[in-house]
């Protein structure tokens, strides 16, 4: 499976379940028996176990001040945001407390807005168990995570265009970051352009330092935020090769 790490894994001194590290996981928003069932594919992990469920934005406070600490939080899109502020605000909220993963993105024309808001996992809701565990164990270890599955797509009639901000990059280093942003590690990436490992290597690196980034997380963040990738028409619908074999 493919990872972006963005920073440190938010596992450190949780309490082990068997051999392994356990994130807390808030599941917040969506209809009742919805959140029971997500909570307890959640439960049945190794490495996650639900603290709270809530249905609103009030109720998710009111557990933080509980003193949930949660290190993920799994947020569905019809959310009551109960005050006038949009679901990417409530993204931005979120964020600054936990990971955050979006569930049941109704449009994949929202899902530039959510990743710039700081969601690092878009989740549809057709995903199965075994993917929606994936994506979670990902995102908490700093992956970045997009799965459009069936989400309606933008129109598709407009020309492609390279984008402006990208137009510092080579042919070549625009190919790369696109399959980085769809998934792919430098060794897929390298088998599936004919290029040694390596050169792929030195292609993320060059382009680290053309757009003065630190991460390879932060180019597909600015993948999705220069338009080169584009919800719906680049082809970035993914959890990886490993994700589909888990379905």
């Amino acid at each position: 499976m493919a990872e972006f790490w963005t920073g440190r894994a938010m596992t450190e001194g949780l309490p082990s379940r068997k051999e392994g590290l356990v994130n807390k996981v808030i599941v917040a928003g969506g209809p009742s028996l919805v959140r029971a069932a997500l909570a307890k594919v959640i439960d049945a992990s190794l490495t996650m176990r639900v603290v709270g469920e809530v249905a609103h934005r009030d109720d998710f406070e009111d557990l933080l001040e509980a003193g949930a600490d949660p290190d993920l939080v799994l947020l569905d899109s019809s959310i009551d945001t109960g005050r006038p502020v949009d679901f990417t605000g409530l993204i931005r909220e979120v964020r600054a407390v936990a990971r955050t993963v979006v569930f049941g993105v109704p449009s994949a024309q929202e899902v530039d807005a959510q990743v710039r808001a700081g969601a690092t996992g878009i989740l549809t809701a057709d995903v199965s168990a075994s993917q929606l565990v994936s994506a979670l164990e990902t995102v908490s270890r700093g992956g970045l995570v997009i799965a459009l599955g069936t989400v309606p797509s933008v129109d598709t009639a407009s020309p492609q265009v390279v984008p402006e901000p990208t137009r510092d990059l080579s042919a070549r280093e625009r190919e790369v970051l696109t399959m980085l942003s769809r998934g792919q590690d430098s060794a897929s990436i390298a088998r599936d352009l004919g290029l040694s490992p390596l050169t792929v290597k030195t292609h993320i690196t060059r382009m680290l330092g053309k757009l003065g980034m630190r991460q390879r997380g932060q180019l597909v963040a600015f993948a999705y935020e220069s338009g080169l990738i584009v919800p719906g028409r680049t082809h970035t619908s993914f959890i990886g090769d490993g994700l589909r074999a888990a379905s």
